[in-house]
């Protein structure tokens, strides 16, 4: 059998993250198509739990009826005036560079849900640190 060397010190802790409000910061910004078709961002956060960051994903919307989430990520991060401009029909979408998200800081609130008998978190609201 062989000898191995292993060493967890640097694993990721993946159990759900208890429901609750949390500081986070976001720490990267993808775009991306959703599997319908839509244009969404993916902004990787990085969570505050118990002294010690956890990684999560969100996946929002950026159009439509469902983008909700991303107008609240907007007021939370201090974009309200841009988001009052997506949120009117009269003005021009002026465009968003998604990197002006990258280092804010900002509260989330993480709730679990089951997903294939599994405990799993999601971030459900944002709102300004």
């Amino acid at each position: 059998m062989p000898v191995i060397q292993p060493d967890t010190s640097a694993a990721t802790e993946m159990a759900a993250i208890e429901p609750g409000t949390y500081p986070a910061k976001v720490v990267s910004v993808e775009y991306k198509m959703s599997k319908s078709g839509n244009p969404m961002i993916v902004p990787k956060f990085e969570i505050t739990v118990e002294g010690k960051n956890r990684t999560r994903n969100a996946y929002l919307v950026i159009t439509g009826e469902g983008a909700y989430g991303f107008d609240q990520l907007l007021r939370a991060t201090g974009f309200s005036e841009q988001a009052d401009q997506y949120r009117d029909p009269q003005q021009a979408n002026p465009p968003f560079d998604t990197d002006d998200l990258v280092g804010c800081e900002l509260q989330v609130v993480v709730d679990t849900e089951m997903y294939q008998n599994q405990k799993r978190d999601t971030i459900k609201s944002y709102l300004k640190a």
